[in-house]
């Protein structure tokens, strides 16, 4: 079987896919559930749209039934995209069919914006199912061209470029918001087109010797069992922390604009906009931690990035103004990624051979696990709290503290291999 090379040209170029599919979430994250929410009674009116009036709970459960779909879809079309084999590659099909549909349905949101709210809810159904469809298998692209000792490098190297994508949607995509929500969704359409178009036109899929024999059938539930049953459970725990993290992650992504309009006093865009210092912090501490991931070992430097994130979460419960804010969403950002970027190496490198795709797969289950669940207890916790959108602060700072006791007995996952 041929070597996998390591090169940074094909590294950049696949990361402009993740730039486009990033520009385009942090305007979904951003704005889809100021939509849901705005026009209540207790809602800001510098929201600046009528919406459909929702609470924060019903808000969570209406995101979560979102992405109950992409629970079952993504892991699927993870083996999926392990097993065949076509002149196009085993990626690229997924590629080229959802990305266009994902991207129309992207721009049918806001237009579907006074409808009743079932016809909202389409577009965003099916925005979210055209983007199940590819997702998997871009992300399994990276460990398809990067050898087992750069993954982490590699995970940086897409996740910087993601963070550019982020940058790009909420700086710009907030100053078009307070415009015309239209505007806004159009311009991260076109953005997400723009990167996968790069990926499909310049990224060349590792030959079937390099990729090794197909799988006969699709082998999602043979590897869960596998992870299951080992004997040290290091994939398992790892699997485990990536849940708990993401569950408070998915609940400041749902509520953090809403904080900001309602709590600081800011208009959506403004909202928006603040959330590109995170994503700032994510470009600039992407390489940077998966650098110390590869020279400290991966485990140790996501435990340290772990305690430092639900210290900074915790704090945040203190924030009065939007500078304030500013500060505390880059410091967040920067560990955020550091953990981030070495996670998916890790359980990569717990995979047996031929089957990245799959435990690719085995990472969004656990993730998506979490977007199901995360925004119905943040919403409902928030609720508890008489809508007081504050709380999700200590909430996620907790979660990340469930995620260090599954990390620490974490004994496999470091890079091996020639590098």
């Amino acid at each position: 079987m041929g070597a996998v090379t390591f090169t940074y040209r094909r590294l950049l170029l696949l990361g402009f896919g993740f730039m486009g599919i990033q520009l385009l979430w942090s305007i979904f994250d951003a704005f889809v559930p100021i939509l849901l929410q705005a026009g209540r009674d207790d809602y800001s009116a510098r929201a600046g749209v009528d919406g459909y009036g929702l609470s924060p709970g019903v808000t969570g459960v209406v995101m979560s039934l979102d992405n109950l779909a992409a629970l079952f879809i993504l892991p699927y079309v993870g083996a999926l995209s392990d097993r065949i084999r076509t002149r196009w590659g085993r990626r690229k099909p997924f590629i080229a069919a959802g990305a266009p549909v994902g991207a129309l349905a992207f721009v049918a949101i806001p237009l579907a914006l006074g409808a009743p709210l079932g016809v909202f809810m389409v577009a965003v159904i099916v925005m979210l199912l055209a983007m199940d469809v590819f997702r998997t298998p871009v992300v399994a692209l990276m460990p398809d061209i990067t050898p087992s000792p750069k993954r982490s490098l590699g995970n940086a190297m897409i996740n910087l470029m993601g963070g550019l994508g982020g940058v790009l949607g909420q700086r710009f995509g907030g100053q078009l918001f307070d415009d015309s929500p239209l505007h806004a969704f159009a311009y991260g359409a076109l953005g997400m087109c723009a990167g996968v178009a790069v990926v499909l036109i310049f990224i060349r899929e590792p030959t079937p010797e390099q990729a090794g024999p197909a799988e006969e059938e699709p082998e999602l539930l043979a590897s869960l069992k596998e992870v299951l049953r080992d004997r040290d459970r290091s994939a398992l725990r790892i699997l485990v922390a990536i849940f708990f993290w993401f569950l408070g992650h998915e609940a400041l992504k749902v509520n953090f604009t809403s904080f900001a309009v309602n709590d600081l006093g800011v208009t959506s865009g403004e909202a928006a906009s603040t959330l590109q210092y995170f994503s700032g912090a994510m470009l600039l501490f992407s390489v940077p931690g998966g650098w110390l991931g590869q020279r400290f070992g991966r485990r140790l430097v996501i435990l340290i990035a772990i305690g430092s994130l639900s210290a900074l979460l915790a704090g945040c419960w203190f924030l009065e103004t939007i500078e304030q804010a500013r500060v505390m969403m880059a410091l967040v950002g920067a560990a955020w990624i550091v953990m981030v970027v070495n996670s998916l190496p890790m359980v990569v490198d717990c995979a047996p051979a031929r089957r990245l795709g799959t435990y690719t797969g085995l990472y969004y289950l656990a993730s998506q696990s979490s977007a199901v669940i995360g925004p119905i207890a943040g919403g409902q916790i928030i609720e508890l709290f008489g809508n007081d959108y504050r709380v999700m602060f200590p909430y996620a700072a907790v979660t990340l503290l469930c995620a260090g006791a599954a990390m620490w007995r974490v004994q496999r996952g470091e890079a091996h291999g020639p590098g």
